[in-house]
């Protein structure tokens, strides 16, 4: 629990990421939904440019630093339908530290037992393909995250933006938090603790995207 270009779900969330847009107008709120993907393969379906693609989290240490992280390979889709999923390769995890990476794939995301985490959502991809080139749409709503075996919903602020005629951008207007305690990771968090001889890791992680589907 943004640009063409947080457990991160945590990590997440998170990947993060999609929403269910009303109607085409420059910026619009809309209710809830939850995140995705997107460039073409088949008609209608669309597919995430991963090399233009970002995930981010934040960990803040002993209550006053903070470090921003990321996962390097993500994937995704959203269907003719409109159901989308982000795929996050925990194994993938930067923190700019070897050692903290390796400690984090094996204490706090168990990777050698969950691969991956998941973002889900619906969008309506009929509302997003009216919108006009350089509109956005503004996106309230909700990402099913599954992160460790456990999944929760997280609430999300989005915003797609149409780039050109194949291509819209998803980005996270506000970070979306993941609760630790909510994806059995509090333990994982106390090893990393311990491991880094710090008195506190916060288990709410800031999650930001930056998410560029390209498709018909």
């Amino acid at each position: 629990m943004m640009i063409r270009a947080p457990i991160a779900s945590l990590l997440f969330a998170v990947l993060l990421v999609g929403c269910s847009p009303s109607a085409p107008s420059g910026s619009a709120d809309t209710p809830a939904a939850t995140p995705t993907t997107a460039t073409a393969v088949s008609e209608g379906e669309w597919r995430l440019d991963a090399a233009e693609s970002h995930l981010s989290f934040v960990s803040i240490k002993n209550n006053a630093v903070t470090e921003v992280h990321r996962f390097r390979e993500l994937s995704g889709q959203v269907d003719a339908e409109g159901q989308g999923t982000l795929q996050i390769m925990l194994d993938s995890v930067d923190t700019g530290i070897g050692i903290r990476d390796q400690r984090m794939r094996d204490m706090l995301f168990d990777t050698s037992q969950f691969a991956q985490a998941t973002a889900r959502l619906s969008v309506d991809p009929a509302a997003l393909r009216r919108l006009a080139q350089g509109d956005h749409q503004r996106l309230t709503t909700e990402v099913a995250l599954d992160l460790h075996g456990i999944s929760n919903r997280i609430p999300a602020v989005l915003r797609v933006t149409r780039l050109d005629d194949t291509t819209w951008l998803v980005t996270s207007e506000q970070p979306l938090v993941v609760d630790a305690t909510r994806f059995g990771l509090i333990n994982g968090i106390d090893a990393l603790r311990q491991a880094a001889g710090l008195q506190a890791i916060g288990s709410g992680v800031p999650v930001t995207v930056s998410l560029v589907f390209t498709g018909s």
